[in-house]
């Protein structure tokens, strides 16, 4: 009943930019065994839709729009039900509100803090674009049109440090397209990443080249599916994916590729992910981990929580998470996000300990998303100058508090990542694993350990 209302209010919320004819198409037939259904549907494929039909801007504000409405019938439902009323609820819902209220003052309370925040802002949005745009920026030939992959990665690095990293991701992405037709032909893919001109990519490129391969197929494997499937439609799009991922990724990189189905269900298909987690649980319970991983990295570029400060991901992701390995993995995923992106500035992660140190629930997950991220980042770009420089910083030595938090959850894991872990890891070909929480130590005494 609870999703039913909240499909109808998303209904009427689609109609306004979609005629009835045009949302009768877009359902999918086998979606609608039960009547009740079809407003479902309907609201579910209608978001797909925007997506393709508007950009993205328009498209994140109709994320936020739908996101909030929903939010507000749970919140309609508790109350109506009585549960909104217990202890505990009233508790959690009042600390939610005051930890909110605390970060979106504190933005406003700081020239400081609103400068970090403007800062941080453009460094979403320029991380954004380079993945969305990488196409233009390499003049790689668009709509899965065959290049060359190992021209196209020289331009990706000749566009300097930290570009070259978002560049690459979305490169592996467009090179992964190049196959497509052959899926809709009943073709096998094979050897996307391993055989023909990929065979000679550039080891530094794996890692975010797989990743963006794992979101290629997840884009396309997706949108067969919605949350009214079968159960066995979703485990067939599943099983489909990891056999797609196994197929055509270097051994020890496939970690990466599969974080990606994460990313990209809670991006675009929000209501599946209870439902991925489950049937991929059944399906590959190796690769569930990554995805939550993912999904918790995307946290960090949502629309909901893209300008720093007003609503926190962190909180968000403590409500989404349904078990302890969904938690750990999106607060390491979150974390990971949060700092490569503003790596350059050492000073935004400083701001985060000051104002933010409370939230961070899951110290241990926190630290092993930035020693992940920074193993990734400098296999990407050996002896990246950003990296080192933020290997190298010491916060306000005048605030012991925030100090001792950087040398707990950033500087002594972050070092001890790149100088010692990291070499490791190379040396045994497992750097897809770091796309998940776990032991990074462990991992390195074991590399066969990188597994559920």
């Amino acid at each position: 009943m609870l999703e039913l209302t909240k499909s109808a209010i998303s209904y009427s919320w689609a109609m306004s930019l979609f005629s009835a004819q045009q949302l009768s198409n877009l359902v999918n037939p086998g979606d609608l065994r039960h009547p009740g259904h079809r407003a479902e549907a309907a609201s579910y494929f209608v978001t797909q839709a925007t997506h393709n039909q508007f950009n993205s801007l328009i498209f994140g504000g109709f994320l936020i729009g739908d996101e909030v409405q929903r939010a507000l019938v749970d919140l309609a439902f508790d109350a109506l039900t009585f549960r909104a009323f217990s202890p505990p609820y009233i508790s959690r819902l009042a600390s939610n509100i005051v930890a909110q209220s605390q970060d979106t003052l504190g933005l406003f309370t700081s020239a400081e803090n609103a400068r970090l925040a403007w800062q941080e802002l453009g460094n979403n949005y320029e991380v954004f674009n380079l993945v969305a745009n990488v196409s233009s920026l390499l003049n790689v030939p668009g709509e899965g049109k065959a290049f060359d992959p190992i021209k196209a990665i020289e331009k990706a690095y000749a566009l300097g440090e930290y570009p070259d990293l978002w560049a690459v991701e979305g490169l592996g992405h467009d090179y992964a397209m190049t196959f497509f037709s052959q899926w809709g032909h009943g073709k096998p893919v094979r050897g996307i990443l391993t055989d023909g001109r990929a065979s000679a990519l550039p080891d530094k490129s794996l890692t975010m080249m797989h990743a963006g391969l794992g979101m290629a197929f997840a884009q396309q494997l997706m949108n067969r599916i919605s949350p009214y499937s079968s159960a066995a439609d979703v485990r067939n799009v599943l099983q489909e994916f990891v056999t797609l991922v196994k197929n055509n990724s270097r051994k020890g990189y496939e970690g990466a590729a599969y974080e990606s189905l994460g990313l990209l269900t809670r991006m675009w298909h929000s209501q599946m992910v209870n439902i991925v987690d489950q049937r991929l649980g059944e399906v590959e319970p190796e690769a569930v981990p990554y995805f939550w991983h993912g999904a918790g990295r995307v946290h960090y570029f949502l629309p909901m929580y893209f300008l720093p400060g007003l609503l926190s991901p962190w909180l968000a992701i403590e409500r989404e998470a349904p078990h302890e390995l969904a938690l750990l993995n999106m607060f390491a995923g979150l974390a990971w996000a949060l700092t490569i992106v503003n790596v350059r500035q050492p000073k935004i992660m400083e701001n985060f300990l000051k104002n933010h140190g409370h939230q961070i629930t899951q110290p241990q997950a926190f630290s092993n998303g930035v020693m992940s991220t920074l193993i990734m980042g400098i296999d990407i770009t050996p002896g990246d100058v950003y990296i080192t420089s933020f290997l190298q910083y010491r916060p306000d030595p005048s605030d012991q508090r925030v100090a001792q938090l950087w040398d707990k959850l950033v500087g002594r894991p972050a070092n001890d990542a790149v100088h010692h872990i990291y070499p490791e890891l190379k040396k045994h070909g497992c750097l897809g694993k770091v796309f998940r929480y776990q032991n990074l130590s462990e991992l390195v005494d074991r590399p066969e350990r990188g597994t559920r």
